[in-house]
Protein backbone atom coordinates (compact mmCIF):
# COMPACT_ATOMS: atom_id res chain seq x y z
CA UNK A 1 0.00 0.00 0.00
CA UNK A 2 2.93 2.21 1.12
CA UNK A 3 4.61 2.24 -2.48
CA UNK A 4 1.24 2.14 -4.26
CA UNK A 5 0.68 5.74 -2.53
CA UNK A 6 4.06 6.42 -3.44
CA UNK A 7 3.97 6.06 -7.21
CA UNK A 8 0.60 7.78 -7.13
CA UNK A 9 1.68 10.67 -5.58
CA UNK A 10 4.60 10.71 -7.93
CA UNK A 11 3.00 10.18 -11.11
CA UNK A 12 0.68 13.46 -9.63
CA UNK A 13 3.54 15.18 -9.40
CA UNK A 14 5.31 14.50 -12.45
CA UNK A 15 1.79 15.33 -14.19
CA UNK A 16 1.84 18.86 -12.17
CA UNK A 17 5.15 19.43 -13.37
CA UNK A 18 3.85 18.20 -17.24
CA UNK A 19 1.07 20.80 -17.19
CA UNK A 20 3.27 23.52 -15.34
CA UNK A 21 6.29 23.34 -18.55
CA UNK A 22 3.02 23.37 -20.90
CA UNK A 23 1.34 26.66 -18.94
CA UNK A 24 5.24 28.56 -19.34
CA UNK A 25 5.99 27.45 -22.73
CA UNK A 26 2.24 28.54 -23.95
CA UNK A 27 2.15 32.01 -23.07
CA UNK A 28 4.50 34.10 -25.47
CA UNK A 29 7.13 36.76 -23.74
CA UNK A 30 8.65 39.56 -25.04
CA UNK A 31 11.76 41.59 -23.44
CA UNK A 32 12.36 44.99 -25.01
CA UNK A 33 15.86 46.29 -23.84
CA UNK A 34 18.44 47.89 -26.06
CA UNK A 35 21.36 45.81 -23.20
CA UNK A 36 21.79 41.93 -23.09
CA UNK A 37 19.48 40.46 -20.90
CA UNK A 38 21.25 38.34 -18.27
CA UNK A 39 18.51 36.24 -16.94
CA UNK A 40 17.34 35.26 -20.68
CA UNK A 41 18.67 31.81 -20.02
CA UNK A 42 17.28 31.41 -16.76
CA UNK A 43 13.91 32.04 -18.12
CA UNK A 44 14.24 29.21 -20.59
CA UNK A 45 16.10 26.99 -18.36
CA UNK A 46 13.09 27.29 -16.57
CA UNK A 47 10.54 26.68 -19.44
CA UNK A 48 9.72 29.75 -20.47
CA UNK A 49 10.98 28.79 -24.10
CA UNK A 50 8.43 31.01 -25.77
CA UNK A 51 10.35 34.34 -25.00
CA UNK A 52 12.10 36.77 -27.24
CA UNK A 53 14.20 39.85 -26.79
CA UNK A 54 13.71 42.84 -28.95
CA UNK A 55 16.41 45.47 -28.74
CA UNK A 56 13.94 47.84 -29.52
CA UNK A 57 10.43 48.40 -31.77
CA UNK A 58 9.19 50.85 -34.12
CA UNK A 59 5.52 49.96 -34.10
CA UNK A 60 3.18 48.29 -31.46
CA UNK A 61 1.70 45.33 -33.90
CA UNK A 62 4.97 44.07 -33.57
CA UNK A 63 4.04 42.98 -30.17
CA UNK A 64 0.43 41.85 -30.75
CA UNK A 65 0.91 38.10 -30.31
CA UNK A 66 3.05 38.81 -26.58
CA UNK A 67 0.92 38.20 -23.38
CA UNK A 68 3.45 39.45 -21.02
CA UNK A 69 5.85 42.21 -22.22
CA UNK A 70 8.77 43.04 -19.88
CA UNK A 71 9.79 46.98 -20.85
CA UNK A 72 12.67 48.71 -20.30
CA UNK A 73 12.40 52.46 -19.68
CA UNK A 74 15.75 53.93 -21.69
CA UNK A 75 17.15 53.99 -24.82
CA UNK A 76 14.12 52.01 -26.49
CA UNK A 77 11.14 53.55 -28.06
CA UNK A 78 12.84 56.54 -29.46
CA UNK A 79 11.41 56.42 -32.62
CA UNK A 80 8.17 56.72 -31.06
CA UNK A 81 8.53 59.24 -28.23
CA UNK A 82 10.86 61.18 -26.22
CA UNK A 83 9.48 59.49 -23.44
CA UNK A 84 11.28 56.50 -24.81
CA UNK A 85 10.35 52.76 -22.63
CA UNK A 86 7.90 54.40 -20.67
CA UNK A 87 5.26 55.79 -23.70
CA UNK A 88 5.65 52.19 -25.09
CA UNK A 89 4.19 50.95 -21.56
CA UNK A 90 1.69 53.68 -21.58
CA UNK A 91 0.56 52.81 -25.04
CA UNK A 92 0.62 49.32 -24.56
CA UNK A 93 -1.98 49.57 -21.62
CA UNK A 94 -4.00 51.54 -24.01
CA UNK A 95 -3.94 49.54 -26.83
CA UNK A 96 -3.80 45.46 -25.06
CA UNK A 97 -5.41 46.31 -22.15
CA UNK A 98 -5.56 42.57 -20.76
CA UNK A 99 -1.64 42.15 -21.59
CA UNK A 100 0.61 41.53 -18.29
CA UNK A 101 3.61 44.81 -18.74
CA UNK A 102 6.52 44.73 -16.69
CA UNK A 103 8.27 48.08 -16.30
CA UNK A 104 12.19 47.39 -15.59
CA UNK A 105 15.03 49.91 -15.24
CA UNK A 106 17.72 51.70 -12.76
CA UNK A 107 14.98 54.81 -12.40
CA UNK A 108 12.12 52.59 -12.54
CA UNK A 109 10.52 55.19 -9.41
CA UNK A 110 11.77 57.98 -10.73
CA UNK A 111 8.61 60.76 -10.66
CA UNK A 112 8.84 62.02 -14.34
CA UNK A 113 7.77 58.68 -15.76
CA UNK A 114 5.58 57.83 -13.23
CA UNK A 115 2.37 58.79 -14.85
CA UNK A 116 3.41 56.64 -18.22
CA UNK A 117 4.59 54.03 -16.40
CA UNK A 118 1.67 54.24 -13.39
CA UNK A 119 -0.92 51.18 -15.21
CA UNK A 120 2.18 49.05 -15.14
CA UNK A 121 1.54 45.71 -13.34
CA UNK A 122 4.83 45.42 -11.75
CA UNK A 123 7.93 47.68 -11.76
CA UNK A 124 11.20 46.23 -11.47
CA UNK A 125 14.84 48.04 -10.94
CA UNK A 126 17.59 46.42 -13.04
CA UNK A 127 19.93 44.97 -10.56
CA UNK A 128 17.26 43.46 -8.82
CA UNK A 129 17.41 39.53 -7.97
CA UNK A 130 17.36 37.58 -10.94
CA UNK A 131 14.72 34.98 -8.57
CA UNK A 132 12.51 38.42 -8.54
CA UNK A 133 12.62 39.05 -11.59
CA UNK A 134 11.57 35.51 -12.82
CA UNK A 135 9.02 35.30 -9.92
CA UNK A 136 7.02 38.05 -11.33
CA UNK A 137 7.10 36.98 -14.98
CA UNK A 138 5.60 33.68 -13.51
CA UNK A 139 2.44 35.90 -11.99
CA UNK A 140 2.31 37.27 -15.57
CA UNK A 141 2.31 33.76 -16.79
CA UNK A 142 0.11 32.91 -14.36
CA UNK A 143 -2.54 35.81 -15.42
CA UNK A 144 -2.49 35.45 -18.98
CA UNK A 145 -2.78 31.44 -18.56
CA UNK A 146 -6.62 32.24 -17.48
CA UNK A 147 -8.89 33.52 -19.68
CA UNK A 148 -11.03 34.42 -17.01
CA UNK A 149 -8.54 36.73 -15.04
CA UNK A 150 -7.90 38.17 -18.56
CA UNK A 151 -11.51 38.93 -19.65
CA UNK A 152 -11.58 40.40 -15.66
CA UNK A 153 -8.68 42.69 -16.94
CA UNK A 154 -10.60 43.59 -19.87
CA UNK A 155 -13.45 44.34 -18.48
CA UNK A 156 -12.24 46.36 -15.53
CA UNK A 157 -10.33 48.50 -18.56
CA UNK A 158 -13.77 49.29 -20.97
CA UNK A 159 -15.54 50.48 -17.72
CA UNK A 160 -12.67 52.90 -16.08
CA UNK A 161 -11.18 54.29 -19.21
CA UNK A 162 -13.81 53.90 -21.76
CA UNK A 163 -16.50 54.70 -18.91
CA UNK A 164 -18.76 51.77 -20.88
CA UNK A 165 -22.56 51.33 -19.55
CA UNK A 166 -22.23 48.17 -16.90
CA UNK A 167 -25.22 46.47 -19.47
CA UNK A 168 -22.84 46.57 -22.36
CA UNK A 169 -20.14 45.33 -20.86
CA UNK A 170 -22.37 42.60 -19.24
CA UNK A 171 -23.53 41.65 -22.71
CA UNK A 172 -19.74 41.39 -23.75
CA UNK A 173 -18.97 38.95 -21.33
CA UNK A 174 -22.05 37.09 -22.05
CA UNK A 175 -21.19 36.80 -25.77
CA UNK A 176 -17.09 36.21 -24.41
CA UNK A 177 -18.11 33.27 -22.36
CA UNK A 178 -19.83 31.74 -25.39
CA UNK A 179 -16.94 31.99 -27.59
CA UNK A 180 -14.59 30.55 -24.91
CA UNK A 181 -17.05 27.72 -24.19
CA UNK A 182 -17.13 26.78 -28.05
CA UNK A 183 -14.11 28.12 -28.81
CA UNK A 184 -15.17 30.24 -31.80
CA UNK A 185 -14.36 33.95 -31.59
CA UNK A 186 -17.26 35.06 -33.88
CA UNK A 187 -19.72 34.79 -30.99
CA UNK A 188 -18.00 37.83 -29.49
CA UNK A 189 -17.04 39.37 -32.70
CA UNK A 190 -20.30 39.34 -34.01
CA UNK A 191 -22.59 40.36 -31.57
CA UNK A 192 -22.41 43.25 -29.33
CA UNK A 193 -18.59 44.23 -30.89
CA UNK A 194 -20.17 45.80 -33.80
CA UNK A 195 -21.87 48.06 -31.77
CA UNK A 196 -18.84 49.79 -31.37
CA UNK A 197 -17.75 49.69 -35.36
CA UNK A 198 -17.85 53.14 -35.08
CA UNK A 199 -15.22 53.97 -32.61
CA UNK A 200 -11.76 52.58 -31.49
CA UNK A 201 -13.30 49.62 -28.88
CA UNK A 202 -14.12 47.72 -31.62
CA UNK A 203 -10.75 47.05 -32.57
CA UNK A 204 -9.40 46.93 -29.07
CA UNK A 205 -12.11 44.26 -28.34
CA UNK A 206 -11.39 42.16 -32.01
CA UNK A 207 -7.67 42.69 -30.89
CA UNK A 208 -8.26 41.28 -27.63
CA UNK A 209 -10.72 38.24 -28.79
CA UNK A 210 -7.47 37.20 -31.61
CA UNK A 211 -5.59 36.70 -28.35
CA UNK A 212 -7.83 34.52 -26.50
CA UNK A 213 -8.93 32.36 -29.33
CA UNK A 214 -6.68 31.79 -32.46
Amino acid sequence: MFFKKKRLYLESLNSQISHLSVDRASVKIAIIDDQDVPYLDNLRNCGYTNVRHYRDIDNFEMLSSYSVIVCDIRDVGKKLSKAQGAFIIQQLRKIYPDKYIIAMSSNVFALPIQSYISTADAKIKRDSNPDKILNEIEQGVKAMNSKKLRWIRMREHLLKEHQMDLYDVWLLEQDFIRSVQNNNKKFFEESNVTRHSGDMLKGLLVNFISGIIF
